[in-house]
């Protein structure tokens, strides 16, 4: 007989133990899906798509009607320029020329590891350090803005991921860096129509340098991002008095079901019902 009765107060502790832990995953199971927010990741994951393919794109600018060609004395009338070019670490030649009574300096880039992998009369060093600083700010970008899918799609409950999570500062700071971008893409366009002026074939000759599509890429992957901030800050969450409380009424529910003894095997059923 106490073996019976030791053998039942083991299987309510191993019942309890069970019942507790059970309720506990539940709960946690409970608060995470209420702390994630699958609209801000769903804009997240389109931000970080766009500006893959904002590097990969072998487009990022528009040179026309100026000195750009990939070799010497092959002049082709319009060219473009992507982040693609600037990868490599290269090396810059200079030489000479004059035209009228002032002197030219025309830039020759190795920008791969082939020998003629070059770009004659299109950048100069200083807007090749602009570009390079503009792949890695979107690089970063792409990391905020992964942060920020992580944190919306799982939605940690703890202090620090749960106020990056709310108020948005993954998405935050890839806009401020899509904006960023943008401005260095406008510095770098007036050093390049510099550039173009002075080594145009013929002096006459319009040049213009415009934005191609990987800039308007970083543009639309900015607009998203201030979406899922929105989405972050104007989602309605559970204030923490009543997520604590809530909390405590499943800890003292799972408490009571723990306590509760099982019930027997094999309760024989209640009589029939007799008027």
């Amino acid at each position: 007989m106490p073996r019976h009765s030791g053998h039942h107060r083991h299987h309510r502790r191993r019942h309890r133990h069970h019942s507790g832990h059970h309720g506990h995953h539940r709960r946690r199971v409970r608060f995470k899906h209420r702390e994630r927010n699958f609209i801000a990741a769903v804009c997240s994951m389109i931000v970080i798509v766009t500006l893959c393919t904002a590097l990969a794109e072998p487009s990022w600018f528009y040179v026309k009607c100026g000195g750009c060609r990939l070799q010497k004395n092959v002049y082709i009338q319009n060219t473009t320029l992507g982040a693609h070019q600037f990868f490599y670490v290269g090396f810059f030649e200079e030489f000479y020329t004059t035209q009228g009574d002032h002197q030219v300096t025309h830039y020759i880039y190795h920008n791969g590891a082939k020998a003629d992998a070059t770009l004659i009369d299109c950048v100069t060093p200083k807007a090749v350090l602009v570009l390079r600083c503009c792949i890695a700010l979107t690089f970063l970008a792409i990391v905020f803005s992964f942060l920020g899918f992580t944190l919306d799609l799982y939605g940690p409950t703890g202090r620090t991921p749960k106020l990056i999570r709310r108020y948005g500062f993954g998405s935050i700071l890839t806009v401020l860096i899509c904006v960023t971008i943008n401005g260095l893409c406008f510095y770098v366009t007036e050093m390049l129509v510099e550039l173009q002026r002075n080594t145009r074939t013929h002096p006459g000759m319009a040049t213009a340098v415009r934005f191609s599509v990987s800039f308007y890429l970083i543009a639309v992957a900015g607009a998203v991002s201030i979406i899922a901030v929105a989405c972050s800050l104007l989602r309605r969450y559970p204030p923490h008095e009543e997520s604590r409380r809530d909390s405590r009424l499943l800890d003292d529910f799972d408490g009571m079901y723990a306590g509760m003894p099982p019930l027997p095997a094999n309760v024989p059923p209640p009589p029939a019902y007799s008027p």
